[in-house]
């Protein structure tokens, strides 16, 4: 039998590895147990355990909710203490409790690498030196005076001794480098202390902690060392107390667990066969790791034949294809490689033939069933069977369609295709939306595709392809039409220029305010100060309306994109209501098809590609205001600044953590760690992390009986959500994929807080099926699926009409939402709305990773060149500000009216009484004529002048609650009257007033911006 750790999990994202890093180091077992998990008797419980690591999480260890259980862990005495180590937020709950403070640092370290000094005693014994990972916006003090300097500081002597307020605990570790905060974001910003406490342990119990992150991927491996002499020290206490070995009393554990109450957890995943008390208790690996040997039970592999003919490529491409077989003009699902293929990515481009007859399966965010369609039927099941889980029943889906064939360089011969919204994603952390059912919007979408063509780039051919019954008639008419093709010389295809002019003539493009987005920057970075989240991944979404022919040009649209910004995962999906063209650069998760390896296991190879850190290709100059290109190798140097680092590497360290949690400790590495890769506008920084999946039975033996009883004992607990199923013993490729959604690039970390807080942040408007994931599930079983980013998409019912218009109200969820009623709106009177045509709604999305050494304006420009990629394919249209309307023929909304226009406010008409303005359902419009003074009309009562002068004046009432964050003052302007000859008067009387801060009542309501606490800001946001 294995010694046993309890892990106390703070609901973080990096949790598995810790738990990894000790199965693999130590040899141990590892039982995870969730913070707000209520045991009755815990000094019962943990005799069952020779230690208890603490680790890390959101939140502040000041207040009970973050921290739990870890509080009564730090008042054991006499004979219930055992040994325990806290990490990170552990660590600063082990120095609060026992005299010492946490608090703020001016700037917070996450993702930070930095060389750590040991006193080489305790656990460090034998080491001088460390450099290790620090993830934490807080820091713990034990009342020893600092020294300004940092090298007096590095030899101070008192800095190792306990100090007289925290006698019990004396100091192991500092880092003296804490006041150099790398890409510090301020110059005048506070220095942190010229050294952070890095690790205590208490003088008379066996109490350990440290504040860096020994289990990430770039702490050297010194850092697992000390992981390795604290489990020496532990065994030592227990040696020296008489308890070696904790003695295990089967019957009264089992009563205890049985009493244990674990809230719900936000993983819905598929872990039936785990230790899973309602997501709150796992074993090993904290998700996937006790199983028995019981054989994998499924039905037995279709033998059906897999109907194929392979033609050689010669001028055949994507679009001529398409356009041959004329599948363009019906629904079908397109995954292009074609125009960019990389290393390792781009081999294949999948042409998914859907037909009348396609069997089809949509599942709506919030409600409890799916649905099946075929045709004109459909069939709605309920997911109560399947734990209520829509990955559980696709996984039954795949596993009873499951085909062999022999075609094994083909990564796809038929299976599920589609689409999974960033909604739907959020289900699978316990984040639930309201049920989407009624907005005809599925959150998931997949269709079962039967017929499919593939093109092999490497080889180039073409495949032919059916798993239909008797469908070899198909594949040789298709093989015949293609092939009379494909020697004919390079096929010319039709780009219906006339079509995409008128429609893009009608393009009205709503772009986002830069006041409101960096407002939201505050508001990230406000939430990262407190300590809640290390990363915040903010989007924002421009919107493009355009006149609807009843059949509007997409596919046009689309071959115009995939040539603009070639991407090895661009995409063209036509399924139910959606129209997505995509040219995307990041693949979110592959996974092989399982095969045999050299001791015969069935294993599958898992792999992410997440990318953060950009930089655009196109760099002006800063003296003569020339653009000129970049070089890959200025590229790599800009991208190698620790702000772009930290972003990376947060997201590896949190993908490795949803690895680990499936596939088990010793099973994931990192292929490639932060190579810069080149795309058409862009350079990025990419990561590529795999883990191997073992398929045929489970990589965790059962150890013992002991172990089993205990086990059982807790799987007894009343309150689990999930019922054993036979079927759902082996883990497959899409347990992992529904073990890591939504993709961390698109979240930060911790996941679920981060994720918490951005619904609130960005007002819980919807980002669709931008930040999803789209691609397939094989019947061979592999699967590959991208992140929906650099996309362009529509949904059907948003088309914006006279009959819409009229009657459409926003979704319940958007009642809040400033931008998602001014996209709703337009600057059309009432009587124009009647009589205008339908239009498409376009959405784009865009955004960045928020961090503490994010600048608004780098964030901003970052965001503005990501949507700037796709935002191309309208370019020469009118773009308008999301808030006020700006028409321009310069992209860039407000700012392109550049850094000298002249503004005033004038009164329209004298003798009108003007209303206060309400900027959302009627927002101004400004004609821009270059080097004129911009005019914002209204549809009635005054007009309205703007001067770039003033500071962030026009925020809109419901982003002020962000805009408090922010220590910057500004002013909001609402309802100027002035009359005409005071026009001159008027705007020197407004300025003094800004100027001064003085509220004065003519219609200007002076709101000052302070700081507001963690709490306070989640009060006032709406949620």
């Amino acid at each position: 039998m294995k010694p046993r750790i309890l892990f106390i999990d703070a609901y973080d994202s990096f949790s598995n590895n810790i738990v990894a890093l000790l199965e693999i180091k130590l040899d141990v077992e590892v039982i995870l147990l969730h913070i707000d998990a209520i045991v009755p008797e815990l000094t019962t419980f943990l005799k069952s355990f020779i230690a208890v690591v603490v680790g890390p999480g959101p939140g502040n260890p000041r207040y009970d909710k973050d921290v739990g259980l870890m509080n009564e862990l730090w008042r054991l005495q006499d004979d219930d203490m055992l040994p325990v180590l806290g990490i990170c937020l552990g660590f600063q709950s082990l120095v609060l409790a026992f005299g010492g403070s946490v608090e703020p640092l001016p700037e917070p370290r996450h993702g930070i690498e930095t060389i750590i000094t040991l006193n080489q005693d305790s656990i460090f014994n034998g080491i001088k030196h460390i450099v290790a990972v620090q993830y934490h916006s807080l820091h713990g003090t034990l009342g020893h005076y600092i020294p300004k300097s940092p090298l007096v500081a590095s030899i101070a002597l008192h800095l190792w001794s306990p100090s007289k307020s925290c006698p019990d605990l004396r100091p192991l570790a500092w880092d003296f480098n804490g006041s150099d905060a790398p890409g510090k974001t301020h110059r005048t910003a506070p220095k942190n202390p010229s050294c952070i406490l890095m690790a205590v342990k208490h003088t008379t119990k066996p109490f350990y902690g440290i504040q860096f992150h020994p289990e990430s991927i770039c702490s050297s491996v010194n850092c697992q060392e000390i992981v390795i002499k604290w489990w020496t020290a532990a065994k030592d206490w227990r040696r020296g107390h008489n308890h070696l070995r904790p003695k295990l009393d089967t019957q009264l554990n089992a009563a205890t667990a049985n009493d244990i109450f674990l809230p719900s957890l936000h993983k819905t995943t598929i872990h039936e066969e785990c230790i899973m008390l309602d997501g709150a208790v796992t074993s090993s690996s904290a998700s996937s790791n006790h199983m028995s040997n019981q054989a994998y039970l499924s039905t037995p592999d279709l033998e059906a034949p897999i109907e194929s003919k392979i033609l050689p490529i010669g001028q055949l491409t994507i679009p001529a294809i398409c356009e041959i077989l004329g599948m363009p003009i019906r629904d079908i699902i397109i995954l292009d490689s074609e125009t960019h293929q990389m290393r390792d990515i781009g081999s294949h481009s999948i042409v998914g033939i859907i037909t009348q007859d396609t069997p089809k399966i949509e599942y709506f965010t919030g409600s409890r069933t799916v649905s099946t369609l075929v045709g004109d039927e459909k069939i709605t099941h309920s997911l109560e069977s399947h734990d209520n889980s829509i990955f559980n029943y696709l996984k039954a889906y795949m596993e009873d369609r499951k085909v062999n064939g022999h075609h094994t360089g083909i990564p796809f011969w038929g299976g599920l295709m589609g689409y999974i919204t960033y909604e739907a994603c959020l289900e699978t952390i316990d984040i639930h939306t309201t049920n989407e059912s009624r907005t005809n919007k599925p959150g998931l979408s997949f269709a079962f595709i039967e017929r499919s063509i593939v093109i092999d780039h490497e080889n180039r051919t073409v495949h032919i392809q059916s798993i239909k019954e008797y469908d070899f008639d198909w594949v040789s008419e298709t093989y015949e039409t293609l092939a009379n093709y494909s020697f004919l010389g390079e096929q010319e295809i039709p780009e219906q220029h006339d079509q995409i002019r008128s429609y893009l003539s009608s393009a009205d493009i709503q772009y986002p305010t830069e006041s409101s987005y960096k407002a939201k920057i505050r508001a990230c970075q406000t939430f990262i100060r407190s300590g809640d989240s290390y990363e915040m991944c903010l989007t924002n979404q421009a919107m493009i309306r355009a006149e609807s022919t009843g059949d509007s040009p997409t596919w046009p649209l689309y071959l115009r994109l995939r040539v603009m910004n070639s991407a090895p995962f661009s995409a063209y999906v036509r399924l139910g209501p959606l129209t997505l063209l995509s040219t995307s650069p990041e693949r979110f998760m592959s996974w092989t098809r399982p095969s045999a390896d050299t001791t015969t296991e069935l294993s599958s190879i898992c792999q992410f590609r997440p990318i953060k850190g950009t930089v655009k290709k196109k760099q002006c100059h800063s003296a003569t205001g020339e653009t000129y290109a970049i070089t890959l190798e200025e590229a790599s140097a800009l991208l190698a600044t620790a702000k772009e680092r930290a972003e990376n590497l947060m997201i590896v360290d949190l993908i490795r953590h949803d690895l680990h949690g499936v596939v088990g400790p010793g099973n994931v590495i990192a292929k490639d760690l932060m190579v810069v890769e080149e795309y058409t506008d862009v350079f990025q920084l990419v990561s590529v992390i795999e883990g191997t999946l073992m398929t045929s039975t489970s990589p965790f033996l059962a150890s013992s009986a002991e172990y089993d009883e205990l086990v059982d004992a807790l799987r007894n607990i009343p309150h689990k959500r999930y019922k054993k199923d036979p079927k759902s013993i082996r883990k497959l490729g899409i347990d992992v994929l529904a073990s890591s959604l939504p993709p961390g690039s698109m979240t930060g970390a911790p996941k679920r807080r981060s994720c918490q807080l951005l619904r609130s942040i960005e007002k819980r408007r919807p980002r669709s099926v931008y930040s999803g994931v789209v691609g397939y599930m094989d019947v061979g079983g592999g699967g590959d699926f991208s992140v929906v980013i650099r996309s362009i998409f529509k949904w059907d019912n948003d088309q914006q009409g006279s009959h819409q218009n009229s009657t459409q109200s926003p979704p319940a969820e958007n009642k809040h939402s400033t931008e998602s009623q001014v996209r709703s709106g337009s600057t059309e009177t009432n009587s124009q709305k009647a009589q205008c045509k339908a239009k498409d709604e376009w959405i784009i999305g865009a955004g960045g990773a928020v961090t503490v050494l994010s600048t608004e304006g780098g964030e901003w420009e970052e965001m503005q060149t990501k949507l700037a990629s796709t935002l191309q394919l309208f370019a020469g249209q009118k773009i308008t500000d999301a808030f006020f309307s700006i028409t321009s023929t310069m992209p860039g909304g407000i700012e392109a009216l550049g850094p000298h226009s002249t503004l005033e406010l004038v009164q329209h008409d004298p003798t009108a009484n003007a209303p206060e303005r309400d900027l959302e359902a009627n927002p101004p419009e400004l004609d821009a004529s270059a080097n004129a003074p911009q005019k914002v009309t209204f549809d009635s009562g005054p007009e309205l002048f703007i001067s770039d002068s003033l500071p962030e004046t026009l925020i809109p009432e419901k982003e002020l609650a962000l805009a408090k964050a922010s220590s910057h003052k500004g002013r909001r302007i609402s309802g100027l009257e002035l009359g005409t000859w005071w026009t001159l008067f008027g705007v020197i009387f407004i300025l003094i007033v800004l100027s001064i801060g003085v509220g004065v009542g003519v219609g200007v309501e002076a709101t000052t911006r302070r700081n507001l606490t963690s709490s306070e800001l989640s009060d006032t946001i709406p949620n």
